[in-house]
């Protein structure tokens, strides 16, 4: 009876405890959601399947109007940005997809090559967004990219994320 006693007598501090820890806890979950995008993803996702919109296609043909933009503006800064946002966005695809992987190459490795066409094209594609994001001094010729970015539209056509 007098273990009982201890616990009542201390419960009003007990409930202030556990009312501080959960307050700590529901705050830290909103911090990671907020910062990962969490919410977002699955707000995008909910849209896209239940509600049949295509956000991440109309996000992916909006960038590529910009990768356009920065390759007809013709400088090499530009098309080095060209083939880094081509880059993001077959990766952001793939994930969408639903191919895991850590990185674009992960991705690249798990493809079969009846479900892509062309995956050697693609890899040579990647490979040279590696070496504009690696190599300070690396010079880009526009015909390489003119390459590049064509496997990397004909690849985001036939995974129907470009019209």
């Amino acid at each position: 009876m007098a273990a009982s006693g201890i616990y009542i007598s201390n419960l009003t501090l007990l409930q202030a405890g556990s009312a501080i820890i959960s307050a700590i806890l529901i705050g830290c979950a909103i911090y990671f959601i907020i910062k990962t995008d969490w919410l977002k993803t699955r707000v995008n996702r909910i849209q896209d399947v239940v509600l049949k919109t295509d956000i991440p296609k109309k996000e992916a043909q909006k960038t590529w109007a910009d990768i356009q933009k920065h390759f007809f503006a013709g400088d090499e800064n530009d098309l080095k940005i060209a083939i880094l946002e081509a880059d993001k966005v077959l990766d952001d695809a793939l994930r969408s997809a639903g191919i895991t992987g850590a990185t674009l190459g992960d991705r690249l490795k798990k493809i079969k090559p009846s479900q892509i066409q062309d995956i050697d094209a693609i890899w040579q594609a990647h490979k040279l967004r590696n070496q504009i994001a690696h190599e300070n001094d690396f010079k880009l010729k526009r015909d390489l990219a003119e390459r590049a970015l064509g496997v990397y539209e004909k690849t985001l056509r036939d995974l129907k994320v470009l019209d």
